[in-house]
């Protein structure tokens, strides 16, 4: 059996190593990636909406009414047939 002094040790190791474990779990999510060559895509919608873009996996949220967003230009075909959208200029 270890002395006091040891378990101490032991219980520092332990409680260090947990406090790296924990503080490696609250770590920010990576921010997006970059959009590739932006576009400006006009939403006309009435009622805001959230889109998923069908190549990148991108969520652009459009507020109510005229809004505008920067959109990959990969996303744009799948984004334009949806008829709610026009290209800016």
């Amino acid at each position: 059996m270890g002395c006091c002094g040891q378990r101490r040790q032991a219980w520092r190791e332990r409680e260090a190593l947990d406090a790296q474990r924990s503080s490696g779990s609250r770590q920010q999510s990576p921010s997006p990636p970059a959009l590739q060559n932006p576009r400006v895509l006009h939403h006309l919608g009435a009622s805001s909406l959230l889109v998923k873009g069908a190549v990148t996996g991108h969520v652009y949220l459009f507020a109510a009414g005229d809004t505008s967003l920067s959109v990959d230009e990969r996303d744009m075909p799948a984004l334009l047939n949806m008829a709610v959208f026009a290209v800016g200029g």
